[in-house]
């Protein structure tokens, strides 16, 4: 046998990035912390709050703040790359709706209900109304509830902390859409030469010019929304970190260069999240363009920076899986689905009771990530509700015994 053939990379189609599959996990998990943390971050808006708030608590919220959504938008830019590359053109687009619109539309009639009602139940504007009643008229969208409460033209429906699945399902769209090209025979010689060519220093300076160039075109006057239709800012950055995703992993070369760079990257982070600190808490360089300019470029710096860094230490430390990476792995989006609605419903009865600002969030996290998996456990073996949060169906299995008769 040829030894050249035993020792060939496979192509980057064929090799699974454990990497990833960890920080996905991480990433989604750090979303309950987050989520828990928006009850107490002080001045900070979420859907409930409670009567204990931290103005520290912020500085490190701030930390991941920068970095999370980039990483989940760059992943599933990763794994829309596999399955476009690895599934026939007409399954993705149907998969893609069985696995992203249809939690999206469930989670919107079902799921995110219980905050709409906190929400406006802790400013007083039901009045004594129960939760089945309420649950209805927010289907009603003639209800006279919700008159003054429109969230796209004559609809007051919402989705909530789901508006990540509206978004990477119309990423994905317009990827699918745009794949013929992407994949014809005379585009294919630019990834090869992208992958063998490219500077690695480009794989840091390219990116943080472009999120500085979508800071200063966009982040004024397109304050984040996620309401999707006018959240232009939002869509710049993480549509660019979709797109790094699909791109970056068709050139192991750069790809793998990541892991070489985990020590100066690491080290530049920290420098600019010490500026981002400094800059959160009212300090300043200096007045006029220049400086606002450099401000600017810092924080894209720093997004980027993190992004690199995470997933260079992740292709150094993480690169072996286990059952139990398996096992979270499936459960993600069950977990994300369910996380935020269980934070706030929770903390609506326990934070009344004032218990104290250390077991308040304590018995929040621990609620919270109890029932997202004795959740998952359930919603896993029920056929089509499964579906519904994005999980596939573990069919129960049934013991058989065999009498054996000499």
């Amino acid at each position: 046998m040829n030894s050249t053939a035993q020792t060939a990379p496979l192509p980057w189609h064929k090799v699974r990035r454990i990497e990833l599959d960890w920080l996905r996990v991480i990433a989604f998990g750090l979303l309950i912390f987050y989520h828990v943390g928006m009850l107490y971050a002080y001045d900070w808006g979420w859907h409930y709050k409670s009567s204990y708030s931290s103005e520290f608590l912020r500085n490190i919220m701030l930390w991941s703040n920068q970095w999370r959504m980039s990483l989940l938008f760059l992943i599933s830019g990763v794994a829309v790359s596999y399955l476009l590359h690895n599934m026939e053109y007409w399954r993705f687009y149907f998969t893609r709706h069985s696995k992203l619109f249809l939690p999206l539309v469930f989670g919107m009639a079902v799921v995110v209900v219980p905050q709409v009602y906190v929400e406006m139940s802790a400013k007083g504007l039901l009045d004594g109304i129960a939760y089945g009643e309420f649950w209805l008229a927010y289907l009603d969208q003639n209800s006279p509830l919700f008159e003054n409460a429109k969230t796209s033209g004559n609809l007051h429906i919402t989705w909530n902390h789901l508006w990540f699945l509206m978004y990477i399902f119309s990423y994905s769209l317009i990827l699918w859409l745009l794949f013929p090209l992407l994949n014809a025979k005379f585009i294919r010689p630019l990834w090869r030469r992208m992958g063998d060519r490219t500077p690695i220093w480009c794989l840091l300076v390219g990116p943080i010019i472009a999120f500085y160039v979508i800071g200063v075109f966009l982040w004024e006057s397109y304050p984040t929304t996620h309401a999707l239709v006018d959240d232009w800012y939002n869509h710049a950055k993480s549509f660019t970190c979709f797109i790094l995703g699909f791109a970056l992993v068709r050139a192991p070369r750069l790809w793998t260069s990541f892991a070489d760079l985990r020590w100066p990257t690491l080290q530049a982070a920290l420098v600019s999240y010490a500026y981002i600190l400094f800059s959160f808490n009212g300090g300043s360089l200096g007045e006029g363009a220049l400086w606002n300019h450099l401000e600017t470029f810092l924080w894209g710096a720093n997004r980027w920076l993190w992004l690199v860094t995470i997933i260079a230490w992740a292709q150094h430390s993480l690169t072996t899986g286990n059952p139990l990476l398996k096992y979270l792995n499936g459960g993600v989006y069950c977990f994300y689905i369910l996380h935020q609605t269980i934070i706030v419903a929770f903390a609506y009865y326990l934070v009344p009771l004032e218990i104290g600002p250390v077991l308040e969030p304590l018995l929040v996290i621990t609620a919270t990530s109890g029932f997202c998996w004795l959740g998952y456990e359930f919603i896993k073996r029920i056929p089509f509700v499964s579906a519904l949060f994005g999980v596939v169906y573990k069919k129960p299995v049934t013991m058989k015994v065999s009498l054996l008769t000499s």
